[in-house]
C-alpha cells in the first residue's frame, strides 16, 4: 500500500470512529432530553454520513475529503465555544456516574480534531510518484520532476 492510499484509508478509519462517536452521543442526549430532539429521521442521516462519507474518503475523493475537514473544523471550533462557557450543567453518563458539560466538550472535541488533521493530510498532500533512477527507486513529487 502506497502511503497516499495509507493516509485515505487512517482518514476513513478516524471519521468513521468519529460518525460512530457522535451520532452515540447525539442517540444518547436526545435520549435523556439534553440534546436537540431529533426524529428517526435525521439520526438515518447521521448514520448514512457515518457510515458513507468513510467509503468517500476511502475512495480517494480528495474534495470530498477537503470540504469534510473545512467542516469538522468548524465542529471543533464550536466545541471550543462549548467548552469555554465553562457550563457546569451535569450530564449523566450512560454507565452511571456525571460529567460536566464543558467535559465532554472536551472530549468531542479532542476527538473531533484528531478527525480534522488526518481529514487534512489526506486531502492535501502532495502526490507521491516512483520514479527509477540509475542508482535504484526513489520517491519524488511533482514539484521535484519539474525541476
Amino acid at each position: 500500500m502506497d502511503l497516499q492510499a495509507r493516509k485515505y484509508n487512517q482518514a476513513a478509519i478516524g471519521y468513521l470512529v468519529y460518525g460512530l462517536i457522535y451520532l452515540a452521543g447525539a442517540i444518547y442526549l436526545g435520549r435523556i432530553g439534553k440534546g436537540p430532539d431529533g426524529s428517526v429521521f435525521w439520526y438515518l442521516i447521521g448514520a448514512t454520513m457515518a457510515f458513507g462519507f468513510p467509503y468517500l474518503i476511502w475512495k480517494r475523493f480528495k474534495w470530498m475529503t477537503r470540504v469534510l475537514a473545512v467542516l469538522v473544523l468548524v465542529r471543533v471550533i464550536g466545541l471550543v465555544r462549548i467548552a469555554a462557557r465553562a457550563e457546569s450543567d451535569p450530564v449523566p453518563l450512560p454507565w452511571g456516574g456525571e460529567i460536566a458539560t464543558w467535559h465532554g466538550a472536551v472530549i468531542f472535541m479532542l476527538i473531533a480534531t484528531l478527525t480534522c488533521v488526518l481529514l487534512a493530510r489526506a486531502g492535501w498532500q502532495r502526490h507521491v510518484q516512483m520514479k527509477e533512477k540509475s542508482g535504484g527507486n526513489a520517491m519524488t513529487t511533482k514539484a521535484a520532476q519539474a525541476e
